[in-house]
């Protein structure tokens, strides 16, 4: 999952190099750096998939203050899917299905401001991520178990890479790249039996797409 996700992040910034050389020269008269922002995206982490949205507001030229919830399931990275005589997958030693809740708090600093004219913004983010985790029993089926479904908490922080390229003043793109540290807090989260987890951050990539004004 790792090794996909980093591939993943390479391709699009190789796409977007090549999208910027054709736009790096192009700005917005009235307006060349729109920046509050509605945002909508996908995650891709290390354990599972998920979807957030967000608001981005405007600080000063360089800096914006986001606030983004999102929702992504969470697997043991020991599973292994297997199939039975009939075809049938399953995992061995599974006893949760564990989701994760994290609100991200954070900062944006966008990068060489000063040196690129254009449609390109590179940046950096760091930030604080509390995330409520939520299991409920492997062996009922999804909405069966959806009653025996129980709270856990957790809390760390992150920091990324990411690049921004502006359709218009009222669209843009972002992908980023974030490395977080989320230690579980309370009670033992279990995706696998006996095997709790410690740590539900890890390496995520975002692909998100921004309502300007």
């Amino acid at each position: 999952m790792k090794n996909l996700i980093i591939i993943l992040f390479l391709a699009v910034f190789q796409v977007g190099n090549i999208f910027a050389q054709d736009t790096l020269k192009k700005k917005t008269a009235d307006n060349p750096y729109p920046r509050n922002a509605w945002t909508v995206g996908l995650t891709a982490t290390e354990t599972g998939f998920g979807f957030s949205g967000g608001y981005f507001k405007n600080l000063n030229k360089d800096y914006d203050l986001f606030i983004t919830l999102s929702v992504s399931s969470v697997s043991d990275p020991r599973e292994i899917q297997q199939y039975d005589y009939w075809g049938n997958t399953y995992i061995a030693g599974k006893q949760n299905r564990v989701y994760s809740i994290p609100l991200t708090i954070g900062i944006q600093r966008y990068m060489f401001r000063d040196d690129i004219e254009g449609n390109l913004r590179p940046y950096i983010i760091a930030g604080v991520s509390p995330a409520l985790i939520l299991t409920n029993p492997y062996s009922e089926s999804f909405f069966s178990a959806i009653k025996y479904t129980q709270p856990s908490f957790a809390a760390g922080g992150f920091i990324g890479i990411g690049l921004e390229f502006v359709e218009s003043t009222a669209l843009s793109l972002s992908i980023n790249a974030r490395y977080s540290y989320i230690p579980v807090i309370g009670r033992e989260i279990n995706s696998l039996e006996n095997t709790p987890l410690k740590d539900i951050g890890g390496l995520q990539i975002s692909f998100l797409v921004n309502f300007l004004h």
